[in-house]
């Protein structure tokens, strides 16, 4: 088996290691395998160039490490190819990762998906563009373009960040008017926040949200029915404290397809983490074991 192994120098988790050596060492275990691996780290600019080389190459297998940019750029361009697909978590929340129950610690994580298995997990998408995990809109969307210009020009860290973005937008909490259709006809939604998940979260955790099934065909779609910051500050406790589906003021449900119109031309949303900006009506999908992705046994 052939394996192309990139890791992202930029991601957070390499930050004051000798990003050298932990690619030797993630290296390592797949050749004890038996397998041949190409492995590079390249910067984080370079990184969607560098994952359309690998693909292009005759390797069977793409191995990821790096955030959720990183992850996204190698699920677009592998999807049409039927490769593999390995994540190594090295980004702040690994969400993909944990789910898969692939170990946080980089070489352990490595061992794990050298000794594991191919397995097929669905992907969901919205107007053409596949996510993983989550595609949310509202006020989230706000919070992470806030971060980011702060990591940017202030050269905050990103928990500091987040922090100061999220008090920021619950305070001039945006409200997202919407008509929602999941094949009954349309529903006229004014909700702070609005998530459609691939597949659905397990009752119970904390943060982050898991998923104990990726093959279930279905979308999670849940929406906050109160609109003030108060309510939206109750609903993130009881997420913390494993509790929120217990809020009264959120509405859960499943479909296999979605769409979401506004009057706007165009909405923004947080697909994994990545803010972006898709016209309406946006039209959500999920793709049945698209992906085949290496898991830990």
């Amino acid at each position: 088996m052939k394996i192309a192994l990139l890791l992202n120098r930029s991601a957070g988790s390499l930050v004051d290691q000798p990003v050298d050596d932990v690619l030797e060492a993630v290296r390592r275990p797949f050749a004890a395998q038996g397998a041949e691996v190409m492995a590079q780290a390249v910067d984080g600019a370079d990184c969607t160039a560098a994952i359309a080389r690998a693909l292009a190459s005759d390797a069977d297998a793409l191995v990821v490490g790096g955030g959720d940019g990183t992850v996204n750029s190698a699920l677009r361009q592998i999807l049409p190819t039927g490769k593999a697909l390995g994540v190594l978590p090295l980004g702040t929340l690994n969400m993909l990762a944990r789910d898969l129950n692939t170990p946080i610690e980089i070489n352990a994580a490595a061992s794990a998906l050298a000794n594991g298995r191919i397995r097929a997990i669905d992907v969901a998408e919205v107007n053409g563009a596949p996510y993983l995990n989550s595609s949310i809109l509202g006020f989230y969307p706000t919070v992470v373009r806030e971060r980011e210009r702060h990591r940017r020009v202030h050269r905050w860290l990103k928990w500091p960040g987040s922090a100061w973005a999220m008090a920021k937008a619950l305070y001039r909490l945006p409200l997202l008017d919407v008509q929602i259709d999941w094949g009954d006809g349309l529903r006229h939604v004014r909700t702070p926040i609005l998530a459609v998940s691939n597949n659905l979260y397990d009752d119970g955790y904390g943060l982050p949200l898991r998923r104990t099934v990726l093959d279930g065909g279905r979308l999670g779609v849940y929406v906050a029915r109160d609109r003030s910051a108060l309510s939206l500050l109750r609903l993130m406790g009881r997420l913390a404290l494993g509790r929120w589906k217990e809020d009264e003021g959120l509405d859960c449900f499943t479909v296999t397809r979605l769409t979401v119109a506004s009057h706007r031309r165009a909405l923004s949303m947080a697909n994994d983490g990545e803010v972006s900006r898709l016209s309406s009506p946006l039209h959500y999908k999920i793709r049945p074991l698209a992906l085949r992705v290496m898991a830990s046994s």
